[in-house]
């Protein structure tokens, strides 16, 4: 009640209490003005005899319901003032200042003059926000008490593709695995740029939407043309989609969408010489924007960030600053990988040809006559007097033998010491060989008897020492 009473003396004062009346507009004037912090703008609408004018006031807050019309008399314009009378007062507003003189006597209410109505022009920016498909609006709290502020320039297809041309989409599966990931997104000094430029033009434009999303045409246009310039790569470029959502929009990858590809209904008709015609109509397919993914977190690279730098054509430049640190990335590591990558295959080479070797060596010795000492070492190791490819022994010189990871000299063994028995050793039976210095094990079920006779036939050939006991 305070307000409206001190707001009907300002009217008052003014001549603007309300009469009856309809404006009949020809050329209209506009006037902001704010007395006491209420803001509102005054609008003069001349009839067409010249000397009357509609006067309305409307009130410019979110929440103004101020509406008032009235009648005015003595109606004149001039380049420096414009002059009316009310309520038996005269008033004239400086088209200049801005001053407000009553009866002559100074007002301490401004009223500037203004090139347009400033209602119809909020409303109409609102309803331009709402229906634009190729400026980037947003609103500022996604409440009920939201205003609509633009942040730039919805980029169009070509903006997008033009993006993709940079080197770093070009990279392959491995190429991008050199590069660091926080939660399967990349990650590298500088990348955090994009979400300190968002926010920053968040800031700067009172957008305070906790959880960020798109208004409806805006989202509507962005993916449009999002998914126009994915159709066309993927065209000429197969599986870049699948790249492409594998590293930068995962969201997509992880859904299984694949909005490039575009749906249709099929719609019939019958010309006038009756011929039948079928129509294939686009009506959309997945949408390639989700911020829902993220909830709307853009503190930090994530395929939400990704997917608005995308549509914000101010933030290409940026976004290509970005992109050029991770072509920066793979190319510092690159090197490093390609020197692993050589050190494998020559590892890889030279374990081709030890197996070779390896192979060859077991040719030979399978082909050939086994010494009596080399048939009892294999015996008492691989089970086989001939061997196997990874246990034989070869004679080296007399009584001396070895498998190439271990060398004995059967004439430095106990021979009174020596022993043969079967053990469980860990998760199966073996039979053991040793004398309590040097050990040979198989796993084979040979015979104790069997190898006790081959052991006494080695140490007929090559005998071993004897001790007292």
């Amino acid at each position: 009640m305070k307000n409206i009473y001190l707001f009907a003396i300002v009217l008052t004062f003014l001549g603007l209490l309300p009469t009856s009346g309809q404006a009949v507009t020809s050329k209209s004037f506009f006037f902001h003005c704010d007395p006491s912090g209420m803001n509102y703008q005054i609008g003069f609408h001349p009839k067409a005899e010249g000397k009357t004018a509609t006067q309305r006031h409307q009130g410019l807050d979110k929440y103004s319901s101020i509406d008032e019309e009235n009648i005015v008399t003595n109606f004149s314009v001039n380049d420096e003032t414009l002059q009316y009378s009310k309520l038996g007062s005269s008033f004239k507003i400086s088209r200049i200042d801005g001053v407000v003189l009553r009866d002559e006597q100074p007002s301490p209410h401004v009223c500037k003059e203004v090139n347009r109505d400033l209602v119809a022009a909020a409303e109409e920016e609102i309803k331009r926000a709402k229906t634009t498909k190729t400026e980037f609006w947003s609103m500022t709290t996604g409440m009920g008490d939201t205003d609509y502020v633009r942040l730039g320039t919805l980029a169009t297809s070509d903006d997008i593709c033009s993006v993709f041309k940079h080197p770093f989409f070009a990279y392959s599966k491995t190429d991008y695995q050199l590069i660091d990931r926080e939660n399967s997104d990349f990650s590298w000094d500088g990348i955090q740029a994009a979400s300190i430029w968002i926010n920053r033009k968040f800031r700067e434009s009172g957008v305070t939407m906790r959880r960020f999303g798109l208004m409806q045409n805006i989202h509507q246009a962005a993916n449009e043309n999002i998914s126009a310039c994915l159709a066309r790569k993927e065209i000429e470029e197969p599986g870049f989609y699948q790249k492409l959502t594998s590293n930068f929009l995962t969201n997509l990858g992880y859904m299984g969408v694949e909005c490039h590809k575009q749906d249709y209904r099929t719609e019939q008709d019958v010309d006038d010489e009756g011929n039948l015609i079928t129509r294939k109509i686009a009506i959309g397919g997945a949408s390639c924007i989700d911020f829902n993914y993220n909830s709307g977190r853009l503190s930090d690279w994530n395929p939400s960030t990704f997917t608005l730098m995308l549509i914000w054509k101010e933030a290409h430049p940026v976004l290509e600053k970005i992109l050029d640190g991770g072509q920066k990335v793979v190319e510092d590591r690159a090197p490093i990988r390609l020197a692993k990558q050589r050190a494998e295959l020559d590892r890889q080479k030279a374990f081709q040809q030890e197996r070779m070797q390896v192979q060859k060596a077991w040719s030979d010795y399978k082909s050939r006559d086994k010494t009596v000492m080399e048939q009892v070492y294999n015996l008492a190791t691989s089970g086989f007097v001939e061997g196997i490819e990874y246990e034989y022994w070869i004679e080296k010189e007399e009584c001396l033998l070895t498998n190439g990871r271990q060398t004995i000299d059967n004439r430095s063994l106990n021979m009174t010491a020596f022993r043969i028995r079967s053990e469980f050793l860990g998760s199966d039976w073996g039979v053991i060989s040793s004398d309590q210095k040097t050990r040979l094990v198989t796993y084979q079920k040979v015979p104790v008897d069997r190898l006790q006779k081959a052991w006494g036939m080695a140490f007929d050939k090559c005998p071993g020492q004897r001790t007292r006991f």
